[in-house]
């Protein structure tokens, strides 16, 4: 891993949460550690910049949580990395695999938590209870960073200290899976006691790292890794206050006529359904990267796959002409509210369905049928009966998950989520679906690659192997 010295950039302005009261940091003017962290503003800054980094790594949360799906196929304009990995051609030069955003966005978090605490001794205004709550924002963000990258990657080195001089070890191995999920715990649980509940204002109780927002992550991060009363107690927080609920039709119109998720995603977002969304503003300039890779100059469009699903069950309030375009293919959705869409990382929706889930694998088939046909009732669908069988249940949740949230960056790891479960005990049903799109000709390579579960996972770029002699490539692409 590349030595990366600590810079920050501050300027006072209107902050893309939409609150002018926080500091945004730009890219600008570098302040040296001896000038900086003396005042609470200076933490408030920092933990700014953390989400701003998230913020510039939305596409490849996109690319990561989406691309190797059954729902996408090559648009016209796709580059080499994007047609290779859709080919199931992945080797360890592909730019998707780059992780360096992503660790600069950790390399932040992780100097907030290290040096917010000394801070205090130079504000003796800045209170305690509110340095633990930005800790728990820098600590929410890391841990969603890492929880990309374990599922990305598999393995990945856990820097836990900021790079802000010689003394850090810059060339850290790879810690397993187990190892990062228990540290992401940890830190979640911390922060769930210290995060604020209310910011003041919608745009910050949505896009900070909020109460809500963690428990979110928590819920998600437990169901990855198989603890299922725990996911539960998460989800549970959630429904159990009125901060977030579906948001539904108008019943005064015609279905046909509205669509809720214009409530969701037009006007930026930061809806009632909302739980933790990146902000984006067009008018600040802000603006969100989806036309530019999904409709001005598409890369990719819906699969035949994905066509299908949505047409089979004529499901219009979110399928042909919101979701996507009936006649280009289009992927549409992410940009129903223009450049200021924000990107929507958990929603109420996925709160429901993620203990709808959680209920099947504990055999309550009944309490989780509930839960997916409010989700399903609230798009105009009739209610499904979800049956003992936990295979045939997990496969109706997970169904209702691809519709429900197309091209909103799950559903590769959705679909590695229920295949990987109890030692890859479903790793046929993966298989299954991404051989269905592959060419004719290609489809028993296909099976054969996809029959190595490690191949589930990207390379670790080649310049990082070059870079840190400790770094050893996923298995798979050793050979």
């Amino acid at each position: 891993m590349k030595k990366i010295k600590i810079l920050f950039f501050v300027a006072l302005s209107f902050s893309f949460f939409g609150c002018s009261d926080w500091l945004q940091l730009e890219l600008q003017n570098s302040i040296s550690k001896e000038t900086f962290w003396k005042s609470e503003a200076d933490v408030e800054a920092a933990v700014n910049s953390t989400f701003i980094a998230l913020r510039s790594q939305v596409k490849t949360m996109f690319w990561w949580g989406e691309l190797r799906g059954d729902f996408l196929q090559v648009g016209e304009n796709a580059g080499g990395d994007v047609k290779r990995i859709l080919a199931l051609q992945i080797v360890d030069d592909n730019g998707l695999s780059n992780w360096t955003g992503m660790y600069t966005v950790i390399n932040l978090a992780n100097s907030v938590l290290k040096n917010a605490p000394a801070t205090r001794e130079y504000d003796a205004s800045f209170l305690e209870e509110d340095m633990n709550a930005y800790m728990a924002e820098a600590y929410f963000v890391r841990s969603l960073v890492y929880f990309y990258l374990v599922r990305t990657f598999h393995e990945v080195p856990l820097v836990l200290e900021p790079s802000e001089n010689d003394d850090v070890d810059f060339f850290l191995g790879k810690s397993s899976e187990e190892t990062i999920l228990n540290q992401i715990i940890e830190d979640l649980v911390w922060a769930e006691q210290y995060a604020k509940r209310d910011f003041g204002s919608l745009s910050l109780n949505k896009g900070r790292g909020s109460q809500s927002a963690i428990q979110a992550l928590l819920a998600d991060v437990y169901l990855w890794a198989e603890k299922y009363d725990e996911c539960l107690v998460m989800c549970d927080k959630i429904i159990s206050r009125s901060a977030h609920a579906l948001m539904t039709p108008d019943e005064t119109k015609d279905f046909s006529e509205q669509a809720f998720y214009d409530d969701i995603f037009d006007e930026g977002g930061n809806s009632l359904e909302g739980v933790f969304e990146i902000q984006y503003s067009e008018v600040k300039s802000q603006p969100n990267p989806f036309f530019d890779f999904l409709i001005k100059e598409p890369e990719v469009l819906i699969s035949d796959t994905g066509f299908e699903a949505f047409e089979d069950i004529n499901d219009e309030e979110r399928g042909m002409g919101v979701s996507f375009d009936e006649e280009t293919l289009e992927i549409t959705k992410m940009y129903l509210g223009g450049s200021s869409t924000n990107w929507i990382v958990y929603r109420y929706a996925d709160i429901l369905l993620m203990k709808a889930e959680a209920l099947v694998q504990q055999g309550a088939s009944l309490k989780a049928q509930k839960l997916l046909n409010k989700v399903r009732e609230r798009a105009g669908l009739g209610g499904k009966i979800v049956p003992g069988d936990k295979a045939t249940a997990e496969d109706m949740i997970l169904s209702e998950r691809a519709l429900e949230f197309a091209f909103e960056g799950k559903r590769w790891f959705d679909l590695l989520r229920v295949a990987k479960r109890n030692n890859f005990e479903r790793k046929q049903m993966l298989i299954d679906k991404l051989v269905e799109n592959a060419p004719a000709a290609d489809r028993d390579l296909w099976e054969s690659k996809l029959s190595d579960p490690m191949s589930y996972f990207m390379p670790i770029y080649y310049k990082e192997l070059r870079n840190n002699i400790n770094l050893k490539q996923n298995p798979y692409y050793e050979h």
